[in-house]
């Protein structure tokens, strides 16, 4: 980390007060009052990680059954069905005019919740100002509002961070307003110098990989493949005997880009750039960012003797506004992705997943006996938490896996579940599964069931 000067500082309303042991601790410097729009943050009830697991053996029966827009067990929301958004990327749907994009999206309106249905909702009001641009570019133009209103956010919390940083020790304290003066220049979009890390660049380009496998081209996957191959060559410590061989291994990466189908992806080619640039030492833009916020300073406070400071500084940065809560928060970390990721994230925390009625982790077979269908939100949350503590949280789950057999029986006794050759022994054996479960507290009424197969 680089020692320079802290001049200009826009934290400095406080800085006098860092020495002021009379302030209370709970005392935060108050700011101007902004104006938020309705729903800038949500109940926690929507925040959700949006993790998914993929490749569960057996289950293709159950997601054939998700084309026929199934209720999600855990929230009854309408889950969307993965493949007909996978269509859309591969025939680049989401890559034209806002304007028919937006037509694209609209089938899937009514399983948005939360932070996306209201971004949603603001990028179809600029598709009607502004119908020729792409959502890559409404994402950049409204930016600079919504980074304004994320900043009124953060700053009472940066603020509270260099409040209790007068109670370390001279040391830590000087590192830390050099780290406050670095995350300023992140956030006012000024390039700083940041140390490469070849775990960090796996990470990336594994994410990276994600987005091109979804597309199913099977050139872009042979591509990512090849270049995930070479960056494992990449030593995990940077020092002087290692750098230069990061170099080359990132430059034969490059060449392998440059005349393959992903030459034209940014994702790639900035996640190349930045590694080149922080190989050479060279300041870079990067774009703030809140996980890796908490993480630097956890890091920097390792070694801390006072463990209740350290607590307490943690804590504090964990307050710092999520995509997950907040309008501006989501806006400002999607603002520089692709139109097909932009769309992409609106859809997928609703999308629907093979849920594991008893956790897989926990025992749980790959068998249809033991599937549900729950969005990748839904089914991420709960993760390994005993059904019986998913229904304390959410007593309407009770209702909601209601919802999920009622349109079972409906579509069983259309004749979806025999054209599709699926045994509806899949309706009983999931009454079951809950029954057990819930520790017999959930009866699932199946009795409108007309088939017999």
């Amino acid at each position: 980390m680089n020692i320079r000067p802290i001049q200009n500082y826009y934290f400095s309303p406080l800085l006098k007060a860092t020495n002021d042991k009379t302030l209370p601790k709970d005392t935060l410097v108050q700011k101007s009052v902004f104006s938020f729009p309705q729903m800038e943050s949500l109940p926690s009830a929507y925040y959700y990680p949006c993790n998914i697991t993929f490749g569960i053996a057996n289950s293709a029966k159950l997601k054939t059954l998700f084309t026929y827009g199934l209720p999600c067990m855990y929230t009854g929301v309408e889950m969307i069905d993965p493949k007909k958004v996978q269509r859309l990327l591969k025939i680049n749907a989401f890559d034209g005019p806002i304007s028919e994009v937006m037509k694209k999206l609209k089938p899937f309106e009514k399983s948005l919740q939360g932070i996306e249905l209201y971004v949603y909702r603001i990028l179809g009001n600029q598709a009607k100002t502004h119908p020729d641009k792409t959502l890559s570019q409404t994402m950049k133009d409204i930016s600079p509002i919504y980074n304004k209103k994320l900043q009124e956010k953060q700053n009472p919390i940066f603020l509270r961070l260099i409040f209790e940083s007068r109670h370390l020790p001279e040391e830590y304290r000087y590192k830390f307003m050099q780290f406050m003066a670095e995350t300023k220049d992140k956030i006012d979009n000024k390039p700083v110098e940041v140390p490469f890390s070849a775990m960090e660049f796996l990470y990336k380009l594994d994410k990276i990989k994600a987005d091109i496998c979804k597309n199913k081209n099977s050139k872009a996957i042979k591509v990512i493949n090849k270049l995930v191959g070479e960056a494992g060559k990449l030593e995990y410590e940077t020092n002087e005997s290692t750098i230069e061989h990061q170099k080359r291994v990132i430059d034969f990466m490059r060449k392998i880009v440059k005349t393959s189908v992903l030459k034209d992806k940014p994702q790639i080619k900035t996640l190349l750039d930045n590694a080149e640039g922080r190989l050479n030492h060279k300041k870079i833009l990067m774009q703030f960012n809140r996980k890796s916020f908490i993480y630097d300073l956890d890091v920097l406070l390792e070694n801390l003797p006072d463990e209740e400071l350290k607590t307490r500084m943690h804590n504090i940065a964990e307050r710092l506004p999520t995509s997950r809560e907040y309008t501006s928060a989501y806006i400002m970390k999607y603002k520089n992705e692709s139109s097909d990721k932009i769309a992409y994230r609106l859809l997928w925390p609703f999308m629907a997943s093979v849920e594991h009625i008893h956790p897989h982790s926990c025992g749980g077979a790959d068998a249809m006996s033991n599937f549900g269908g729950a969005t990748t939100r839904a089914n991420s949350d709960r993760q390994s938490i005993p059904f019986v503590e998913q229904i304390k949280n959410n007593p309407k789950i009770k209702q909601y896996c209601q919802n999920y057999v009622d349109r079972l029986i409906e579509l069983a006794n259309n004749g979806v579940f025999a054209s599709n050759h699926i045994d509806i022994k899949y309706i009983k054996d999931f009454k079951r599964a809950i029954f057990t479960e819930s520790n017999r507290e959930i009866i699932l009424d199946i009795s409108k069931l007309a088939v017999t197969n």
